[in-house]
């Protein structure tokens, strides 16, 4: 992790690039915490450093530093919106997304990114209407594109619309195949060919294909490595759901059983949240988890 005594330069100070990059390589730090093992292990240590964030906003600065600085501290609170919502603070999480949003205004790639978060927090909480409407804002860069078609994909499948979510599915795998990756956003970088796979498998679960959903999630489970401890998780979730949906009780209580203790190792509430559904298709079955 970025050096936690790292101390931003006074009011009166100019600062330059070099404060900004170590802002920016703080927060890359703790969002890799927060993918291997939840946001309740580093929320605390994101919302910390927006104090920081704060003194660098009041130092002067040329105009090129400043725009780079504002994405930073607009970063920042993304991440602290993200953990705060992994942390079960959905308040915490909405009062920093607006935070970010406001301060990434001139940034249209890491708004589309903020805006895509805040839709998360409402597909997360019964609100697949909502969400959509997030997803639904369009992006410009094909990643960012790919990312929100895939969860529109997923909001539609929530609603049991299953033409319209294999369209957006379609559109996100489109739009992936067009994305430069070699030039990622620190936000965007989760969303790579694995978490696509991902997301393909998640939204055929949700419609109740486990044909097409098991080997997508198979296949993600098997790329996933440690970094990405808690989307690892949430498939191994999604892959038992889908053995009990389908009768193959041995084979779902194994699995099941891999996502509660992979999630024993995580502090995310979002991931106890997303384990009830599986524990109740398993006692629908009449097999024991613990």
């Amino acid at each position: 992790m970025a050096d936690p005594a790292y101390f931003p330069p006074p009011h009166s100070a100019r600062i330059g690039m070099s404060d900004v990059d170590q802002l920016e390589s703080q927060t890359h730090s703790l969002r890799s915490v927060d993918y291997q093992y939840g946001g309740g292990v580093c929320r605390d240590a994101v919302v910390v450093r927006i104090y920081w964030a704060q003194q660098l906003l009041a130092a002067s600065a040329s105009e090129v530093v400043r725009a780079r600085l504002l994405s930073a501290v607009a970063d920042l609170h993304n991440l602290a919106g993200w953990t705060s919502f992994d942390s079960g603070q959905v308040g915490a999480a909405y009062h920093h997304f607006d935070r970010a949003l406001e301060f990434a205004r001139h940034d249209e790639d890491l708004t589309t990114n903020i805006v895509y978060r805040r839709g998360r927090v409402h597909l997360h909480h019964g609100a697949p209407g909502d969400a959509l409407a997030y997803f639904q804002r369009g992006a410009f860069a094909p990643l960012a594109s790919s990312i929100m078609h895939s969860n529109e994909a997923w909001a539609y499948a929530r609603q049991a619309r299953p033409t319209e979510a294999l369209r957006a599915l379609g559109k996100a795998q489109d739009a992936f195949a067009r994305a430069d990756l070699s030039h990622v956003p620190d936000w965007a970088r989760f969303h790579d060919e694995t978490d696509l796979t991902a997301m393909i498998g998640t939204v055929y679960a949700e419609l109740g294909d486990t044909r097409h959903a098991i080997p997508a999630l198979s296949s993600a489970i098997e790329q996933f490595g440690p970094a990405m401890a808690r989307s690892w998780t949430f498939c191994l979730i999604a892959l038992a759901s889908c053995h009990f949906l389908d009768g193959d009780d041995d084979q779902g209580q194994t699995v099941a059983m891999q996502a509660i203790n992979a999630a024993e190792g995580l502090r995310s509430e979002r991931v106890w949240d997303r384990m009830r559904p599986m524990m109740q298709a398993a006692a629908a079955r009449g097999v024991l988890l613990r």
